[in-house]
């Protein structure tokens, strides 16, 4: 995720990753995104071949899921949080930053990189690989993040995950792509029931609750996360979003006995 003219070259003419939707907790495709940039450095035809298809086969399953869920008139929503987040956003061009971003370029490419040394890979704009404006970096203080969002990144610090590289934090300031808010959008859009008593609330900050893929004819319950809408006004960004749990009627019907 480093800002190199290399890199982006390698973003520009990657069509597949222009068409991939971000699924939050998702570090699959990233991952593979990753391998195959460093398959393609070394030229080993056989492995990028190989990363190529898996690749397909994960964005399909992503862009085109199964649609036919039985029973999905059976759920019933028993709570749901909405919340709002407010930061800047800037479109960053290698060759003439944003004087908001600028002092921190050197920093941040030296934190966006892999453990080995590579690039990062970027893990994308709110719901697509890539916005119009190019590569965008959301810029807040750090405090001001949600608690759940802090400590997620606290446990992959502790962890050594690459994914901990996600949010760089710069002399109190944190940058991040704006693909990381799809990324952990279940945190943020539940940063307003920290602590709360309610107990189905207080599932909704549960990052794995989020991550138990499509519900099954067994499921007796789903989790949900979305945005409710975006407003950006110059370089200030306010985003809306909602987080949701669901149960079958039937479960509902026993969770009010």
């Amino acid at each position: 995720m480093r800002f190199l003219p290399a890199f982006l070259t390698f973003l520009a003419t990657s069509a597949l990753a222009q068409n991939f939707e971000i699924q939050y907790g998702d570090s699959y495709i990233t991952t593979l995104l990753s391998e195959l940039s460093r398959a393609e450095e070394s030229g080993d035809e056989a492995l990028i071949a190989d990363l190529n298809g898996k690749i397909d086969r994960a964005v399909a399953k992503i862009m085109f899921p199964d649609s036919s869920d039985r029973g999905r008139d059976e759920w019933q929503e028993q709570c749901h949080v909405t919340s709002t987040f407010s930061a800047e956003i800037y479109a960053v061009d290698i060759m003439n930053p944003p004087k908001e971003v600028a002092w921190a370029i050197g920093r941040l490419d030296k934190i966006w990189q892999t453990d080995e040394g590579g690039d990062l890979p970027y893990p994308g704009d709110f719901e697509r690989f890539m916005h119009e404006d190019g590569f965008r970096v959301i810029k807040v203080d750090y405090e001001k993040l949600p608690k759940g969002v802090k400590e997620w990144r606290e446990e992959q610090i502790r962890e050594g995950t690459e994914e901990r590289k996600f949010i760089a934090e710069i002399d109190g300031v944190a940058f991040f792509a704006p693909g990381v808010v799809t990324w952990l959008l279940p945190l943020f859009a539940s940063s307003e029931v920290e602590g709360a008593s309610d107990a189905c609330q207080g599932e909704l900050i549960v990052l794995e609750n989020f991550r138990k893929g499509k519900p099954t004819a067994d499921s007796v319950e789903v989790f949900g996360a979305s945005y409710l809408g975006r407003a950006q006004v110059g370089n200030t960004i306010v985003i809306t979003m909602t987080a949701q749990k669901k149960v079958r009627g039937a479960a509902k019907e026993q969770s009010e006995l």
